[in-house]
């Protein structure tokens, strides 16, 4: 990759939105999360309750790998600039409507539209080459969400 490739920000915000709303949601249930977790800035994937049974070795080698993703995807967000974390907040963590969304923000629906959530979702891509590596996702997960041109 160069760092200066020129980007593809339409296809970039789609493969986000692709990462967020359809294998995001699969990664926090194999490590025993779910949306609602996220939704605090600060992050526990210590499990809250227990059933009984010893599950840990199990959940263990499920969630060897997960983690990290979920912490990394946890940081992007709330390290995203102000209007893009309560977009990605709103949208893809609380699934509010767009109507609901645009209650939380100082714009209007075509400027949503046709600004702020592209942008939005290309300043998570950016961010989150970051925090992959910060939070430690094995190198053989690390993905670039970047479309280039």
């Amino acid at each position: 990759m160069n760092l200066f490739a020129d980007i593809n920000a339409q296809a970039t915000a789609d493969n986000v939105d692709n990462f967020l709303k359809n294998k995001f949601p699969h990664l926090l249930l194999r490590c025993g999360c779910g949306l609602t977790d996220l939704s605090s800035p600060q992050l526990s994937l210590a499990p809250a309750h227990s059933n009984g049974f010893n599950h840990q070795e199990g959940s263990i080698i499920n969630a060897l790998g997960i983690e990290p993703v979920v912490e990394a995807v946890h940081h992007t967000i709330y390290h995203c600039s102000s209007i893009s974390k309560i977009i990605l907040l709103d949208i893809y963590i609380h699934n509010y409507s767009i109507d609901r969304t645009l209650m939380d923000i100082p714009y209007e629906r075509t400027q949503f539209y046709k600004v702020l959530k592209s942008k939005s979702l290309v300043e998570f891509a950016d961010s989150y080459d970051y925090w992959e590596r910060e939070c430690g996702v094995d190198t053989s997960d690390i993905i670039d969400l970047h479309i280039y041109q």
